[in-house]
């Protein structure tokens, strides 16, 4: 059996949740995505078919034992000997988003061409809460190319309310 990213990522929240670690693991991952984003070639090294796999884990521990907890150190090593280390990011952006999800938030990303006030800000928020029954925080994109209006995206969905898509949504019926 072929294990993704998505599976190694599943467990290790898995077992977060179980051992009431979730912050800490979150914390530490963050930590290991800083230390590869700063040495890019280190997740190259440790997945090359040429170091052996007890070798790798020694890396492992070089790099980071003592500044991670244990859970997080086994599961880079337990990645490191299934040749997964180099979708570390994957698994950092998986964990990240079963969290988010365990702690009922959204973040959702709010498209303008000017920006928005706190006053529209808040009830935008007020309104995706109500329809998603979650807490939502805002990350406002200011888009130029937009003519107006706002296009919010959360989670795999879109909500397009722009200019651009209402006039092409005016030309698809008069074409129809």
């Amino acid at each position: 059996m072929i294990l993704a990213s998505n599976d190694f990522a599943t467990a290790l929240f898995m077992l977060a949740v179980e051992e009431d670690k979730l912050d800490e693991i979150y914390g530490d991952l963050l930590k290991v995505k800083d230390a590869f984003r700063e040495n890019p070639d280190y997740a190259v090294l440790l997945n090359s078919p040429s170091l052996p796999k007890h070798e790798r884990t020694k890396l492992i521990n070089a790099a980071f034992y003592g500044s991670i907890g244990e859970y997080t150190l086994n599961f880079l090593k337990v990645m490191c000997e299934h040749n997964k280390i180099t979708e570390i990011y994957e698994c950092i952006k998986v964990f990240s988003a079963l969290r988010k999800q365990a702690e009922n938030r959204v973040t959702a990303k709010v498209y303008s061409a000017v920006p928005l006030s706190d006053e529209q800000l808040e009830k935008l928020k007020e309104k995706l809460h109500k329809k998603l029954s979650s807490e939502v925080k805002l990350k406002t994109v200011i888009d130029e190319n937009m003519l107006g209006g706002i296009k919010i995206e959360f989670e795999d969905k879109v909500i397009d309310g722009s200019v651009r898509k209402q006039l092409h949504d005016i030309k698809e019926v008069i074409s129809g």
